[in-house]
């Protein structure tokens, strides 16, 4: 940057905060301060580079792909064109967050927002601890493509000429290339002087970050979705990592034949949505007023004055909607990928509602046919595709669709009422009924038609499940033995049995009995590693 430039940069800077009079005037609704600052490459650089940056991937997943080479190239232009002023890196200090967040948590007297205080004071505590300085905001393609180019990793190519000449010497340098190509007074003065504006933010409010992030990408539609799952509480992070992390349940979700799209997208975090859906669904087993109820459950109260009302979501909620979800994907993982695309996102809801009957304690729809919480399935592949071939026969049912004339004497069809098929397509399930024989229903029943059908036809399907083994009633062990008797039983001393493990050579889970013959004792470590397999002991 030019002496001239530095000085013009120097005026802009001290015309924006005399045009504050903050000694005058004091903003006193204002819930965030800032900092505007001019600086260069080399400063976001090194703070990259030294893992001070956080960049919130979980949340904003999409909006951290990749740009393409023609967007890059766009962008560095303006940058080393000083014109790229208008673009500015937003930060929020990781230490203010943390200390307005002890101070809130302190004060506060309610239970829930306790909870969720916590829960965000203890995710920014983690960031701390690791050294981070900054949370992103917004710039996150800005700084990636920054260092990528003072990396040499990118090959620059304008979209328009970047010319530089050094005092004292003859001839002109055409910026272009990698960065490495660069005369060494170019080099420098590109990675010292280019001007970057930078927005630092100091506040504890999470919303108002929530907020600050929507607005600088608001040339980026986002459902409102992605917006309420900017939210910081323990729910949100919760559907984060397990949809994140969790090999099974993204591709479950990414090979499934149609549905995951408009909000559902994997790209606008629709496999989160699906699973908060999932979640409230377990909480009351009804989950009518969707849109409401996620509000509810997923954005912070206190800091969302709109919000009348609060949905408690317990630890049994989430633990319950995890282990369904998983035993699902690990179906679904072998299950074969060309069967799957004849199937939609209808049928996985169907398949989650199919497991929670039984596997959910309370669950209000299995307390009819009393098999909630009664049952484990022992063998998912071959569960998964039982419900798979039932549910094929359900949605391609011959009477499916009625056929009718037109006017004009051609033919055409609608989907039966009473069908499954218009079932299924029935978020708030209660509002159609179902009548036997009706569009090919094998039942009759005056409301929730899709939940009751699902039911009937796991109920009448309960008998040969378990006679195949594919079910098994919940903690069903044959044998009498205790683990006291089994110690006796295989000469072990009790004064020896200290962290000792009983282990199955054929698990519970695959009808292994708690017999002599079937178990044996095992260090911890063994047991871990070993678990859930039939061995072959040698």
């Amino acid at each position: 940057m030019t002496q001239k430039e530095k000085t013009t940069m120097s005026k802009l800077k001290e015309t924006y905060y005399a045009k504050k009079l903050s000694k005058i005037i004091k903003n006193t609704s204002a819930k965030v301060t800032s900092d505007v600052d001019i600086q260069s490459p080399e400063w976001i650089f090194s703070l990259h580079i030294k893992n001070k940056l956080h960049y919130d991937r979980e949340r904003l997943q999409r909006l951290l792909n990749r740009w393409p080479a023609d967007k890059v190239n766009s962008y560095l232009t303006t940058l080393f064109s000083n014109i790229s002023l208008k673009d500015t890196i937003q930060l929020a200090k990781v230490d203010t967050i943390v200390g307005k967040l002890k101070i809130d948590l302190e004060m506060e007297t309610d239970v829930f927002e306790k909870e969720f205080l916590r829960e965000n004071l203890n995710y920014f505590l983690e960031l701390q601890e690791d050294d981070i300085e900054y949370l992103v905001l917004d710039g996150q393609h800005r700084i990636e493509e920054i260092v990528s180019f003072f990396s040499n990793e990118t090959v620059f190519r304008p979209t328009s000429d970047i010319i530089l000449q050094v005092e004292g010497e003859s001839g002109k340098h055409e910026v272009k290339g990698k960065y490495e190509d660069q005369h060494d007074l170019i080099k420098d003065y590109l990675f010292k002087n280019t001007p970057l504006i930078v927005v630092t933010y100091h506040t504890g409010d999470l919303q108002e970050l929530a907020n600050i992030f929507i607005t600088s990408n608001s040339m980026v539609a986002m459902t409102w979705h992605e917006k309420r799952i900017l939210n910081y509480n323990l729910n949100n992070r919760w559907l984060n990592e397990l949809c994140n992390y969790n090999t099974n349940i993204k591709s479950m979700f990414t090979n499934i034949g149609s549905g995951m799209t408009g909000e559902y997208d994997l790209l606008k975090k629709g496999d989160t949505l699906f699973t908060a859906e999932m979640l409230l669904w377990i909480n009351d087993n009804l989950y009518e007023n969707q849109s409401l109820q996620l509000d509810k459950a997923l954005c912070p109260n206190k800091l969302n004055k709109e919000a009348t009302s609060k949905l408690y979501i317990s630890d049994k909620d989430r633990s319950t909607t995890k282990k369904i979800l998983k035993l699902m994907a690990d179906g679904c993982a072998e299950y074969p990928d060309s069967l799957m695309k004849k199937f939609s996102k209808s049928s996985l809801y169907n398949l989650f509602y199919t497991l929670a009957f039984f596997m959910q304690n309370n669950n209000k729809w299995g307390k009819l046919k009393d098999m909630n919480g009664r049952y484990e399935v022992s063998d998912m592949k071959s569960f998964t595709k039982w419900f798979f071939d039932k549910e094929f026969a359900r949605i391609n049912h011959v009477d499916t669709y009625m056929r009718f004339r037109k006017p004009n004497g051609k033919t055409a069809k609608q989907m039966h009422d009473y069908s499954f098929a218009k079932h299924n397509a029935d978020q708030k399930h209660g509002s159609k009924t179902c009548m036997k024989d009706q569009g090919g229903s094998k039942y009759n029943f005056s409301d929730y038609g899709r939940l009751r059908y699902l039911l009937e036809e796991l109920s009448e399907s309960m008998p040969d499940l378990l006679q195949l083994g594919i079910i098994s009633p919940l903690g069903s062990r044959s044998g009498d033995y205790s683990r006291d008797q089994l110690m006796t039983g295989h000469g072990i001393d009790l004064s020896k049995s200290k962290g000792l493990h009983l282990d199955h050579i054929v698990p519970v889970k695959k009808n292994g009995d708690t017999t002599l013959e079937n178990t044996r004792f095992v260090s911890a470590k063994t047991n871990m590693n070993d678990s859930d397999r039939t061995k072959k002991i040698s």
